[in-house]
């Protein structure tokens, strides 16, 4: 028999989408899963859904609990799962009938610790830059990491399949209280995978600027709240770059400063941020990128303020 798979589905406030997620899901051609679905303090009709949804199947496992964001309820999710296997859905995207089989195949064929797949939007489109133009080969997940990295590959947690034992044994986890969670995630995780292999298939279907989601809906709140996840992600890669000997991970680590740097400059210049808050954030910036400086040989050193630089020269 194959192995189960869990699927974790965190749930806030998604009545109009929450079925067909759902439905999406109960309808694949691998059998063996079960969905979690972790609702995070839902104050609409998403529970509801849900109820109707479990009558008649008792693969779905239903997990309340107080809001506390996408990354406390995926964690919450991780550790309830009990299949070989996770992956993660986002509760108003859906997947193909043959998403888990394509990439369970690709994981047991390879032994792989992720399988990557890929994935169109609603209309069918792939999002320019989010998809690799190019296959992957199986390798190491430094060698993907750095591909990635280098084709500003965007990183997702949904559209793969992640095998449970590694990411409990390396104690890889959400960041509470962050956005873009995703990256990082994900790019630690490829850190510490032997192996990763990636599927061209597109059978993740991602709703694009969904109304009223925070990284749709530009307000000085919304502004603020990704600049300071962005300056805590880089602070965390900066912590591991002071304790990393490898210098294989040490240089992926300085590649994901740096395209954090880049994405948080971006936001700083494009939002609706006070004069006082974008000077604040450049002096951040400033103290983050010596405490990099003083932490990485001079080659390195020359390397990173390159393209620090080049950051500066987009931007103004």
């Amino acid at each position: 028999m194959n192995p189960l798979i869990s699927i974790i589905v965190p749930t806030y406030n998604v009545e109009k989408y929450i079925r067909t997620c759902i439905e999406s899901i109960l309808a694949q051609t691998y059998r063996n899963i079960e969905v979690i679905i972790v609702n995070d303090g839902s104050t609409d009709q998403s529970l509801a859904v849900i109820s109707d949804l479990i009558c008649s199947h008792h693969n779905i496992k239903v997990i309340n609990q107080k809001n506390q964001g996408v990354s406390v309820a995926r964690n919450t999710g991780i550790d309830a799962a009990t299949g070989k296997y996770i992956a993660f859905v986002d509760p108003d995207d859906k997947i193909k009938p043959d998403f888990v089989s394509s990439l369970y195949q690709i994981a047991d064929k390879t032994g792989a610790d992720i399988v990557r797949g890929s994935f169109r939007d609603f209309n069918g489109n792939i999002p320019k830059g989010w998809v690799p133009d190019f296959n992957v080969p199986t390798n190491c997940g430094t060698i993907v990491l750095d591909q990635f990295l280098s084709s500003n590959i965007a990183f997702v947690v949904w559209s793969s399949i992640y095998r449970l034992d590694f990411i409990n044994s390396n104690h890889i986890r959400f960041t509470p209280g962050i956005l873009f969670e995703d990256a990082d995630f994900t790019i630690r995780a490829y850190m510490l995978a032997k192996l990763v292999a990636t599927s061209p298939e597109p059978n993740y279907a991602y709703r694009i600027n969904r109304p009223g989601s925070i990284l749709t809906t530009k307000t000085t709140k919304n502004a603020k709240k990704m600049s300071l996840s962005e300056e805590k992600i880089i602070s965390q890669f900066i912590s591991m770059l002071k304790h990393e000997k490898s210098d294989v991970l040490c240089s992926l680590i300085l590649k994901s400063i740096y395209a954090c740097m880049r994405d948080w400059t971006g936001i700083i210049v494009r939002n609706n941020l006070s004069l006082d808050r974008k000077n604040s954030c450049f002096d951040t910036a400033l103290t983050l990128i010596k405490e990099i400086i003083n932490s990485r040989p001079l080659k390195e050193k020359i390397k990173f303020l390159t393209k620090v630089i080049i950051i500066k020269a987009k931007n103004h």
